[in-house]
């Protein structure tokens, strides 16, 4: 049962790091800021400059952190710090959304002209994330996940 569990929080491991890759890529391919970060910006949250900035480089990190990941190197580091990604993502929804769960909202993470309801990407962030906190890291056994199942 163990190693089903393993196995099920390694496999989330991969759909968070694929999901990293493809949301860099499609901002890339498909720039824009989303309605997040327009909101943010209306309500003063963050500056016109810190938009800029957001726009520009956070799709670099969204594939470097996917590419990283898959391969494997770190795992367990880069699991915990793919969780945070996702978890810290929350706080920009619901500050953009001002507590309207229901409030349909494009968060620009796959290019823009997604809009969905806020509680949708809290519980898809939620979901995603939760489980890379159990990603399998004991004494250093599990630095790559393809060596999950092997014997010392």
């Amino acid at each position: 049962m163990k190693k089903i569990f393993h196995l099920l929080v390694i496999a989330d491991y991969y759909l968070a790091a694929l999901l990293l890759v493809w949301a860099g890529l499609s901002k890339i391919s498909s720039p824009g800021v989303g309605d997040l970060l327009e909101a943010l910006l209306e309500q003063q949250v963050i500056s016109i400059g810190q938009l800029v900035f957001i726009s520009r480089w956070f799709p670099a990190l969204e594939l470097f952190l996917g590419i990283t990941a898959l391969s494997g190197i770190q795992a367990a580091l880069l699991a915990r710090a793919t969780g945070l990604l996702y978890l810290f993502y929350l706080l920009p929804l619901v500050l953009a959304s001002e507590g309207y769960l229901l409030l349909p909202l494009d968060c620009g993470c796959f290019g823009a002209g997604n809009p969905a309801p806020v509680y949708l990407l809290i519980l898809r962030n939620t979901l995603i994330a939760l489980p890379l906190f159990f990603f399998p890291g004991d004494r250093g056994r599990f630095n790559r996940p393809h060596l999950l199942f092997t014997q010392n």
